[in-house]
């Protein structure tokens, strides 16, 4: 028995092939040249066009990610590696809120000066108004 050469197919992504056929579609434009420039045969470009007319136009099954099998076990992950990766995010993360924290402090020491202020200069514009002896009945 002879054996069968294992043959090559090219797949295509499905945004390559909606690029194609939008390409084809323009009126000034040969979809023959396009599918020259491609490097595709004008037959498949003629079939993504009436695919894509159909509204069947669809990615290979081959191109798409696999997703891997349920029954099959999770790869184990160093727990090394994994505490060392946890560490470096708490203290960013401590970092962050030291800074946040400082900046709240500041607000409020800000706070409680204007707060001084204020009641200072009221209690200095009630004293000036007794001084002049203006009355408001």
């Amino acid at each position: 028995m002879g054996q069968t050469k294992k043959r090559h197919y090219d797949r295509y992504t499905l945004d390559f092939k909606l690029q194609a056929v939008r390409m084809a579609n323009h009126p000034d434009v040969m979809s023959k040249a396009i599918a020259e420039s491609l490097g595709i045969h004008p037959v498949m470009l003629y079939r993504w066009q009436m695919e894509h007319r159909k509204g069947d136009l669809k990615e290979n099954n081959h191109m798409k990610p696999k997703k891997p099998s349920p029954k099959r076990r999770q790869q184990r992950i160093d727990p090394g590696v994994n505490k060392e990766a946890e560490l470096l995010k708490a203290n960013k993360r401590i970092c962050e809120l030291e800074k946040a924290l400082a900046n709240r402090e500041e607000e409020l020491d800000l706070l409680k000066k204007a707060q001084r202020f204020f009641a200072e200069r009221k209690k200095r514009s009630s004293n000036s108004s007794r001084r002049t002896g203006s009355n408001t009945k």
